[in-house]
């Protein structure tokens, strides 16, 4: 799929803790995405398993991020693709746990090639989300930040999904800083803010292949991250940063 230079993408996936999930989901994605094994990048972000062991039995690029964080675990391959020679036109975000399936990686590349878009974000309110797969506040929170959005940006959206492809010249324009749950809606309002074409498409969403969420796992922490997300948004919204 990656023949010309010019469409080089390179796909971060921030992990911790993934030892029973993350053989399952880097085989599923290099087989199914169309992408190359040298296209992925994971971050080892403070795991305390074997994560970063499995990871490099399967050849596959890791970096260390000791601080936790899921902004953190960005911000520390976007450093490295900075300072190295790698060139990418596109940078692309997926989860470690084997929630996204791979078959939309196809999709949401083909989208942000033939439109011209900035940032392409793959909506599981549009496809179909497994039973189970997210929680009844991941599903409140999704909608009440998308309504936010509606109202402030007059923009309709329906999901803040964490799978995404944005052009990597756009990235670096919207100066990324959020260290943790903020990331998202972070890179969403600024791209916003900076008047970029913003599209959604539908994709797939299963449960985590196993483990319990990071961020849906407990109540308490279902509602930190909600806080969290809430107070970037309006962070941004009044201060634009």
């Amino acid at each position: 799929m990656q023949n010309e230079e010019e469409n080089k993408i390179i796909c971060i996936i921030p992990a911790r803790d993934e030892e029973k999930s993350i053989e399952q989901a880097l085989t599923g994605l290099i087989k199914k995405s169309g992408l190359n094994r040298s296209d992925f990048l994971v971050v080892n972000n403070a795991s305390k398993d074997q994560t970063k062991t499995i990871v490099n039995r399967l050849g596959i690029k890791i970096l260390d991020c000791p601080k936790i964080g899921y902004g953190n675990a960005c911000l520390v391959a976007l450093e490295m693709i900075k300072k190295s020679n790698l060139t990418p036109n596109y940078i692309m975000f997926c989860d470690a746990d084997g929630s996204d399936d791979p078959k939309d990686i196809l999709s949401i590349i083909k989208t942000i090639r033939d439109t011209n878009a900035d940032l392409v974000i793959g909506s599981r309110t549009l496809g179909v989300a497994e039973f189970g797969s997210l929680s009844s506040i991941q599903i409140f929170g999704n909608a009440l930040t998308c309504l936010l959005i509606q109202i402030f940006f007059r923009k309709k959206f329906t999901d803040m999904g964490p799978l995404r492809i944005i052009r990597y010249d756009s990235l670096l324009q919207l100066e990324m800083k959020d260290e943790t749950w903020g990331w998202n809606i972070e890179m969403h309002v600024k791209a916003l803010q900076n008047q970029m074409k913003i599209l959604e498409i539908p994709v797939n969403y299963r449960k985590r292949i196993a483990g319990v969420s990071k961020i849906s796992g407990t109540y308490s922490m279902s509602v930190r991250v909600g806080i969290k997300i809430l107070y970037t948004f309006l962070k941004l919204l009044l201060f634009g940063k």
